[in-house]
C-alpha cells in the first residue's frame, strides 16, 4: 500500500508550492500520481499527496512504466527522470493536524537522503534546509490543521511555496533559485525519502 511514517507528511521539505485544480500539467495516468500517508503501526491516514509533471516528462514516465511491472531499478530511472522535470506541482492535503516540529523533523530527514543519495549536494542541502526553517516559522503555533493543503510550484529556475487554509492564503513565498526547486523534488524521489515509492508505484497501477 501507499503508506510511509506519519511525519512523513513532511517531506514536502518546506517548499511547498499550489497545483491550480483547474490548471493541472499533465492530469492522466503518467502524467499525475498520487499516494496516501499513513502512521504504518497505527493505519492513521495522515495526508493525500498528488505530484503532476509536464507533458515531456509525462512522456518518459510512460515509456518507463507502461506495461512494466515496478522493480528497484526501473523505480530509480523514473525517479531521475522526475529530477529532471521542467514543471512539477505538488499538493499535500493534511487529512490531521501536525505539528510544525514533526513536519520539520520530516523535512530535515528526506532532505538527508536526498544528500545522502547524490540526488542534492551538501552546500543545496544546507540552503535548502534553512529556507524550510525560515519559510515555516510562522507555523510554530498553529501548525498544520486538518484540511490545510501545502502546495509547490517548481517551474525553471524557481519554486513557489504556498499554504492554504480554505480560501485563506497562509503562506506564499516565491524563491528563484534552481537549487530550491531541485531540493523539493529529490526530497520526493530520492532513494530512502518517504514519498518515493508510493509515488512511484502509482505509475504502475
Amino acid at each position: 500500500m501507499r503508506s510511509t511514517s506519519l511525519a512523513v507528511v513532511v517531506a514536502l521539505i518546506g517548499m511547498l508550492a499550489v497545483h491550480a485544480d483547474s490548471a493541472p500539467l499533465a492530469d492522466d495516468p503518467y502524467g499525475h500520481m498520487h499516494m496516501k500517508y499513513e502512521r504504518t503501526w497505527f493505519g492513521v491516514d495522515v495526508a493525500n499527496v498528488d505530484v503532476w509533471v509536464d507533458a515531456t516528462t509525462r512522456d518518459q514516465f510512460r515509456e518507463l512504466a507502461a506495461g512494466q511491472r515496478y522493480s528497484d531499478e526501473t523505480a530509480e530511472r523514473v525517479a531521475r527522470t522526475a529530477l529532471e522535470a521542467k514543471d512539477m506541482d505538488v499538493q499535500i492535503q493534511f487529512l490531521r493536524r501536525a505539528g510544525l516540529r514533526e513536519f520539520l523533523d520530516a523535512a530535515r530527514k528526506n532532505l538527508e537522503r536526498a544528500r545522502n543519495a547524490g540526488y542534492i549536494s551538501q552546500d543545496t542541502f544546507a540552503t535548502a534546509w534553512a529556507g524550510v526553517q525560515r519559510d515555516f516559522a510562522p507555523f510554530a503555533k498553529r501548525g498544520f490543521r486538518k484540511g490545510d493543503k501545502l502546495q509547490y510550484r517548481a517551474r525553471p529556475g524557481s519554486l513557489q511555496t504556498t499554504v492554504t487554509a480554505g480560501d485563506r492564503t497562509l503562506l506564499d513565498v516565491t524563491t528563484s533559485d534552481e537549487g530550491a526547486r531541485r531540493a523539493m523534488i529529490a526530497s520526493y524521489f530520492a532513494p530512502g525519502t518517504d514519498f518515493r515509492k508510493g509515488l512511484i508505484t502509482d505509475l504502475f497501477r
